[in-house]
């Protein structure tokens, strides 16, 4: 999933947030259902449609907008537990954002750019090559970016700005090297054949993972591991496929209002109700 059509995603989940009342239901279901029915293959089939009348005489669609924002979530939690950039990658978008503004006006609080100028050379100058090469005041040698002000500081804010969209356009070359060193929910094996396999995490890795999670209160904790229980019942249960994801929509929406960790550590449980 490009960046673009995650812009357009969110924005459709946007839509959906904001229908509250009965009119136009029907039609941004139709629209949304037709839009990502070809591109998730089998989107449209797991959603409940049911178009209930009401006393007006309208057909409410809303649960099933509702169904579908809520697939839209999954599916943007999904391509974050794939991608182990993605959070980098977020990251990078944001400041590029704060670097255009910052470079598109007029004028600008001469604090602020410096802060901003202190932040984006430390966050990246270990991950983007030559990052300080052509920057007033960058000292090659100690690799130590010196503080600048008026004119430097706009030609270097600006400078860094296009080094951070030529890396991103890239696709942020070497990162996912780096990525590899860091834990994951999901294994990898691989057989006296070099297959390679990919296991999906089991509910006991997951509540291990939960537990180290060190920077949460106790109670975050026991709530997580709530979750995970409701999780489970859901998959092993006997139910339908349709019936499991509806009951697993409050879920999805609690996992979808967490930090990073806990979507990585639940995400891939959820998935194992398809």
């Amino acid at each position: 999933m490009n960046r673009a059509l995650e812009s357009i995603i969110k924005d459709d989940i946007e839509r959906c947030k904001k229908l509250t009342t009965v009119a136009g239901s029907v039609e941004l279901f139709q629209a949304l259902a037709s839009k990502y029915n070809g591109y998730f293959p089998g989107f449209y089939d797991e959603i409940i449609v049911e178009g209930s009348l009401t006393p007006d005489g309208e057909r409410d669609y809303r649960p099933e907008v509702h169904a579908v924002q809520e697939k839209l979530e999954l599916a943007i939690l999904a391509e974050h537990e794939k991608d182990p950039i993605y959070d980098f990658r977020k990251m990078l978008k944001d400041d590029i954002d704060k670097l255009e503004t910052v470079c598109n006006a007029d004028s600008g609080n001469e604090i602020e750019k410096q802060n901003l100028y202190t932040a984006i050379t430390a966050r990246y100058h270990s991950y983007i090559p030559q990052l300080g090469s052509g920057l007033y005041g960058y000292n090659s040698r100690i690799e130590f970016y010196e503080e600048v002000s008026g004119e430097s500081l706009n030609y270097n804010l600006k400078k860094l700005y296009h080094k951070l969209c030529t890396f991103d356009a890239l696709g942020c070359p070497g990162l996912n090297a780096v990525a590899e060193k860091s834990p994951s929910t999901v294994v990898t094996i691989t057989n006296t054949n070099q297959n390679t396999n990919t296991v999906a995490v089991s509910f006991e890795n997951a509540r291990e993972a939960v537990n180290a999670m060190t920077s949460l209160p106790d109670e975050e904790i026991q709530d997580i591991q709530a979750k995970i229980d409701e999780i489970e019942e859901i998959v092993k249960s006997k139910d339908s496929k349709s019936k499991k994801w509806s009951k697993a929509k409050e879920i999805i929406k609690w996992i979808a209002d967490k930090g990073v960790d806990v979507g990585i550590a639940l995400l891939p449980l959820v998935l194992q109700i398809g």
